[in-house]
């Protein structure tokens, strides 16, 4: 095989004007594969607690004076169990291949950062997710080995984020995850719209939410109105392999936006 691409290569020199041609030619067939388009085409909070949920929980932490913290559940109302207190956001991560062949996705990161405007109450966290064909019916978005990690220092890694919260970005929602998971080759010059959806783990949610608690606690035992607006930031990665290139990573954001608490 060697000895024939060899006798191959060499009657092809003539041709083409000698080694330093073809070397040209070979660079252009590389070079003429182009990395995928992808954007963030929304970033949306699509389930939580109600303000005054998240306040009759807080409000017996974040008030100091007991006399006042005591009329927390006539005021506003007993704490609500845990379990009622979590967030579901989704994200649109929109791709296009740019090439004349199918081009398949096999990952995305997404870094999301809380109150991304208040230094004092930001935090960040992030997740992998592995995407997958339509004939694997297991696939569940667990990252496989090596995913979301970066094989030059031109490619984002999810060990880039490391001041994230361990658990803050829980796992991927239930659902429709299954049926977008499957989107996992775009076709030549086609487009996919990846619509993820993800739930916040409790406690660490609990935990970067009370930073911002006594302002709408405060409000609330006065009989006042209130709301919580959350700024908002999603950054990522999605990682493809193409044929010549093999594995590239293409960033995303940042996407800002806010999310009204009520």
């Amino acid at each position: 095989m060697h000895r024939l691409l060899g006798f191959t290569l060499a009657l092809a020199l003539p041709a083409i004007g000698g080694c330093d041609q073809l070397l040209q030619v070979l660079d252009d067939n590389r070079t003429a594969e182009l990395a995928p388009d992808v954007q963030v085409g929304a970033l949306e909070l699509r389930h939580e607690p109600s303000l005054e949920q998240l306040g009759a929980y807080y409000c017996p932490q974040v008030i100091d004076d007991p006399f006042v913290a005591l009329g927390c559940s006539v005021a506003i109302g007993p704490p609500p169990p845990k379990s009622q207190l979590f967030f579901e956001f989704g994200v649109v991560v929109n791709v296009h291949n740019p090439n004349d062949i199918p081009v398949p996705a096999l990952d995305v990161l997404l870094a999301l950062t809380l109150f991304a405007d208040d230094p004092d109450a930001q935090a960040l966290g992030a997740i992998c997710v592995s995407l997958c064909g339509t004939d694997d019916p297991s696939c569940d978005g667990t990252p496989r080995p090596g995913a979301c990690l970066a094989e030059g220092d031109d490619v984002r890694s999810i060990e880039d984020f490391i001041a994230r919260i361990p658990g803050l970005i829980a796992d991927i929602a239930t659902g429709q995850a299954a049926e977008e998971l499957r989107k996992s080759t775009i076709l030549a010059g086609g487009d996919v719209s990846l619509d993820l959806a993800f739930v916040l783990g409790i406690d660490q949610a609990l935990k970067v939410f009370e930073k911002t608690a006594y302002a709408y606690v405060d409000a609330l035992l006065k009989g006042q109105s209130a709301t919580l607006t959350v700024p908002v930031r999603a950054d990522g990665t999605v990682y493809f392999r193409l044929p010549v290139l093999g594995r590239i990573g293409v960033d995303f954001g940042p996407y800002r936006s806010s999310w009204q608490i009520l």
